[in-house]
């Protein structure tokens, strides 16, 4: 299955309802044909009397890859678990730090899915499309 804006959408609203509370604002949705990354969660930020303002976000999704249904899906979760970590202000120790990791492994046991860090190029051949 390879990445619309309307499936990325439809399946944020899915995951936010079920995973995340409904507590995340719909962000800016893109597509990209980037073969170096599946997805990306960006934001703007601004330091305001010492307090960082976290805005602007966006997820993108690569559509370079036709990936079976629930490896799109578990991409479009990766980035929603960024996003939640920015949106709240979390702060952790790296981009895929402890509570990064502490996030996506509940995700993983409570919702019997199998987001993960990265995906190496040798293992994309499972997720896709034969």
């Amino acid at each position: 299955m390879i990445a619309s804006v309307s499936y990325i959408e439809e399946s944020f609203k899915k995951y936010n309802h079920q995973i995340f509370d409904d507590c995340l604002p719909i962000p800016v949705i893109k597509l990209s044909r980037a073969k170096t990354r599946l997805g990306q969660m960006a934001y703007k930020r601004k330091v305001r009397l010492g307090h960082i303002e976290y805005y602007d976000f966006r997820i993108s999704i690569s559509t370079a890859y036709d990936l079976l249904q629930d490896a799109l899906d578990d991409v479009i979760i990766h980035e929603m678990i960024h996003y939640y970590i920015a949106y709240k202000g979390i702060r952790d120790s790296s981009a895929h730090g402890k509570m990064f990791r502490s996030l996506m492994s509940v995700v993983n046991t409570r919702h019997g899915r199998h987001v993960s860090v990265s995906v190496k190029q040798r293992n994309l051949k499972e997720m896709v499309e034969p």
